[in-house]
């Protein structure tokens, strides 16, 4: 089995989604219940399968050797193989459960100090949006929605069970390739920038290999 660190940077304002909405807003964000921002696991890894198809096309078009059945062995789409990919969520601390347990304890104790949604405006900005017609705001169609500041980081540690090299590059390959995720991404939002630990020499080694690297 082998474990590999992700991180995941945002590099501009970037709308995860949770689907809740209140009075005051229409669009949050997925986070926990001490107000700390997270990227969720399964929509990293339907991300990641996507960036994998990606670079699967590219490879082929690039006359690149590969092998395409790596995708289905790790994601499982259409086979059942061996390979199992563990992806967690991600959170803006690597020590997640320390920082958890510390909030817990500020925000019992200090209710009115630590609240959820202190914690969480220092990760995030508000954005507004209206519908024009001929130039002029349409009536009710001022709407508002919380994003991830650029700059905040996401680390997790994803596990590869019963893979080898071929399945690491392809990691690798796919988590450089992944650079956007959320709403928006048409208009500047959701760009990101992910990097796996070692996956720069897995990538270099996956092209030499290929003679596309001298």
């Amino acid at each position: 089995m082998a474990d590999f660190d992700v991180t995941i940077e945002v590099a501009s304002p970037l709308h995860l989604g949770s689907g809740n909405a209140d009075i005051n807003l229409d669009a949050e964000i997925v986070h926990d219940e001490f107000g700390l921002p997270y990227f969720p696991a399964r929509r990293f890894k339907g991300l990641l399968y996507e960036s994998a198809v990606e670079v699967d096309e590219m490879l082929t078009l690039s006359g690149i050797e590969h092998n395409p059945m790596l995708i289905d062995n790790i994601f499982h789409r259409y086979s059942t193989s061996e390979v199992q990919l563990i992806v967690p969520n991600f959170y803006v601390e690597r020590d997640y459960e320390r920082l958890r347990a510390e909030w817990s304890y500020l925000q019992s104790e200090y209710k009115d100090v630590f609240r959820p949604s202190d914690v969480l405006e220092t990760f995030t900005s508000m954005r507004y949006q209206t519908q024009l017609t001929d130039g002029v705001a349409a009536t009710g169609s001022l709407h508002n929605m919380r994003v991830l500041n650029a700059g905040v980081k996401f680390y997790g540690r994803l596990q590869l069970k019963n893979g080898g090299e071929e399945e690491l590059q392809l990691m690798a390959l796919s988590i450089r390739n992944l650079k956007a995720a959320g709403l928006k991404r048409s208009r500047g939002f959701g760009r990101l920038n992910c990097s796996m630990a070692g996956g720069d020499e897995l990538i270099e080694t996956f092209f030499k290999a290929r003679g596309a690297l001298t």
